[in-house]
C-alpha cells in the first residue's frame, strides 16, 4: 500500500477533510470512498502501473480519484482543462491512459475516441457510466495487493507545453513525500487551520498544497472555478485561514476585497503565492489591504514542485522567494556549467538536487539526460541570485528568454520591473527581437490603463532615466492584453511568434546615444 496514507492525518479523522459548497466529507468518509472506488477500478481490470486521466475542475472527485488510484497502485494523469483539445488528446494517448475519470461537462470530448470514461455528477443519467454508482457498489474494506517499490511512478503530470508538445513529468511517491516534508516544516499547517483552494488541482502547486492540508488535518475548502466573489463568500462562511493563489488571482481578488470590505478576510492568517513572479507592489497591496503575511515560493513541476519559500516566522521578503527547503540543495552556474561563488553579485542558472527531483520525462530519455548535470543537479532554466542571508531571488526569468544585444545580457524580468513603474502601465512583457546590427534588440509590449493614451515622448525620457542603454526597449507595441497561461505566466513564445505581424513604435533615444 502507498506510504501516502500513513502520512495524511486527515484520512483518519472524523472532522471535515473536504468542503465543497454545502457538502462536507470527513476524513473517514473520504477514505471509505477511496477504498470503494479503488475496488471497483480493480474489478474493471485496472492494474497497478496503469495510467488513468483525471479531468475535473477543483472538485472533491479529483482528490478522491487521485487517492483511489494511488491506493491501488495505478498512476493518475491530471489533465490541464485549459489546454487545447488536440493537446488534451495528445496527453491521453501519449500517457497510454486506459480510462478517463471526469464529469459530463468534459465527457462529450471523448465520444468516438478509443478510451472509456467514468463520469461524476452526471446531469444525464444513463448516458455515461456513473462515478457515484460505481462508488456505491464498491467494497469499503478493499485492501490492495500491490506492493509499493521505491522510485515507482506515482503521478504523471504534463507540463504546459510552452516550448512544444506537453512533456510528461514522472514523479515518484518519494518525490512527493520529500517535498511534503520540506513544505510542511515551513508552513506548519494543522487541524486548527482552514485552507481555501482555488488553485487548479491538476497543477503541481495546487496538488502539493492540497496534500499539505490533508497531511496536517486542515479542512480544504474547494472553489471549483476561480471566482473572486466566490472566494470572498467562502472565506467568510468557512473562516478560512490560509489562502494560496497565483499573482494574477491576487490582482483580481484585491478588486473584490475593495468592494466587499477587507473585514471579510479577518480570519486569514497567511497567503501563499507561486506559479509566477509576484511584483513587489502587488505584494504590498495584498499585505496592506488584507492585513496578512504573503509568502512567495518557487518551484517547477519537475521538482514536485517547491524548491524555496519564505518562512512565516520571518515574513515576506519583497522580490525574494525565500530560502531553499531544508532537504533541497541549490547552486548557481554560469553558461559553461561552472558553479558560481556564493556572493550577492553572482547571478546564474539555478540548479537543484534533492529527493523531490523527478524521475524523468515520460518516454523521453534523451531530454531527461539533457536536463541533469554530471553531479545529478536538475537544470531549472531559471536565472537567480542569493543575498547574504541565503534568500533566493529569481532575478532574470527563464534562461531561454535571455536577450543578447550588442554583446550584453538583458533579462526580461529586470526591464519589466522598471517599466511597470511608468505611469498608467497596467501590464508589460519584454522579448528579444532579431536585429542585423545588434544581434537582438529589446521589444516591450505595454498594456495601458483603460482610456489612457500612450505618451511616446514621456516614455523615452523615462527609460533614459531608469534603464541602462542596452536594456532600453528599441521597439514598443501597445496591446490590449498579454497572453498568459493558467498560472498567469506570460507566454513569451506566443509574443515572439506574433512579432512579425505587429505594428510597432520605434523608441527614439536622446541625441548622441546611437
Amino acid at each position: 500500500m502507498s506510504q501516502l496514507y500513513q502520512r495524511l492525518g486527515a484520512l483518519q479523522s472524523d472532522k471535515p477533510a473536504i468542503i465543497e459548497d454545502n457538502v462536507q466529507w470527513t476524513g473517514q468518509v473520504l477514505l471509505e470512498k477511496v477504498k470503494r472506488l479503488a475496488s471497483v477500478l480493480s474489478q474493471k481490470g485496472l492494474q497497478p502501473g496503469d495510467r488513468v486521466a483525471l479531468m475535473f475542475l477543483n472538485q472533491k472527485e479529483f482528490l478522491l480519484s487521485f487517492l483511489a488510484l494511488r491506493y491501488m497502485g495505478a498512476v493518475p494523469v491530471p489533465i490541464n482543462i485549459q489546454m487545447p483539445p488536440d493537446d488534451i488528446l495528445y496527453v491521453i494517448l501519449n500517457s497510454g491512459s486506459k480510462l478517463v475519470l471526469t464529469t459530463d461537462a468534459f465527457a462529450p470530448r471523448f465520444e468516438g475516441k478509443p478510451i472509456p470514461v467514468l463520469v461524476a455528477n452526471s446531469t444525464t443519467p444513463g448516458k455515461y457510466p456513473s462515478f457515484e454508482d460505481a462508488i456505491e457498489g464498491g467494497d469499503p474494506n478493499f485492501t490492495p495487493t500491490h506492493t509499493h517499490t521505491p522510485n515507482e511512478m506515482h503521478v504523471l503530470m504534463y507540463t504546459s507545453g510552452t516550448t512544444g508538445k506537453p512533456k510528461g513529468v514522472m514523479l515518484s511517491e518519494e518525490n512527493l513525500l520529500a517535498n511534503l516534508d520540506g513544505v510542511a516544516k515551513i508552513l506548519d499547517v494543522d487541524a486548527n487551520e482552514r485552507m481555501l483552494l482555488a488553485l487548479p488541482l491538476f497543477h503541481a502547486y495546487g496538488l502539493m498544497i492540497a496534500l499539505v492540508a490533508l497531511d496536517g488535518g486542515a479542512p480544504i475548502v474547494l472553489v471549483p472555478n476561480f471566482s473572486p466573489k466566490k472566494i470572498v463568500e467562502m472565506v467568510a462562511t468557512h473562516q478560512v485561514t490560509i489562502l494560496p493563489l497565483v499573482p494574477t488571482m491576487f490582482t483580481v481578488l484585491l478588486k473584490a476585497a475593495e468592494k466587499s470590505g477587507a473585514g471579510v478576510f479577518k480570519t486569514l492568517k497567511l497567503c501563499v503565492s507561486g506559479g509566477a513572479s509576484l511584483p513587489k507592489a502587488l505584494l504590498k497591496q495584498v499585505e496592506d489591504l488584507l492585513d496578512v503575511v504573503v509568502l512567495e515560493g518557487y518551484g517547477l513541476t519537475e521538482t514536485a514542485p517547491v524548491l524555496a519559500v519564505n518562512n512565516p516566522k520571518t515574513g515576506s521578503i519583497p522580490g525574494s522567494v525565500g530560502r531553499p527547503l531544508a532537504n533541497v540543495e541549490l547552486k548557481l552556474v554560469n553558461d559553461a556549467g561552472e558553479k558560481l561563488p556564493e556572493t550577492t553579485e553572482s547571478e546564474g542558472e539555478i540548479l537543484a538536487r534533492g529527493a523531490n527531483i523527478m524521475l524523468g520525462y515520460y518516454g523521453l530519455p534523451e531530454e531527461t539526460k539533457a536536463v541533469f548535470d554530471g553531479d545529478g543537479f536538475f537544470k531549472t532554466g531559471d536565472i537567480g541570485r542569493f543575498d547574504e542571508s541565503g534568500n533566493l531571488y529569481i532575478s532574470g526569468g527563464r534562461k531561454k528568454d535571455l536577450i543578447i544585444t550588442s554583446g550584453f545580457n538583458v533579462y526580461p524580468n529586470e526591464v519589466e520591473s522598471v517599466l511597470r513603474r511608468f505611469p498608467n502601465v497596467r501590464d508589460v512583457a519584454v522579448i528579444g527581437v532579431d536585429d542585423p546590427d545588434r544581434g537582438q534588440v529589446v521589444k516591450a509590449m505595454l498594456v495601458m490603463n483603460k482610456g489612457i493614451k500612450f505618451d511616446q515622448h514621456a516614455f523615452d525620457h523615462f527609460i533614459h532615466e531608469h534603464l541602462g542603454k542596452h536594456k532600453r526597449p528599441r521597439l514598443i507595441e501597445v496591446v490590449s492584453e498579454l497572453p498568459r497561461n493558467f498560472l498567469g505566466k506570460v507566454q513569451r513564445r506566443k509574443l515572439r511568434d506574433a512579432h512579425s505581424d505587429a505594428p510597432e513604435t520605434v523608441s527614439s533615444p536622446p541625441p548622441g546615444e546611437e
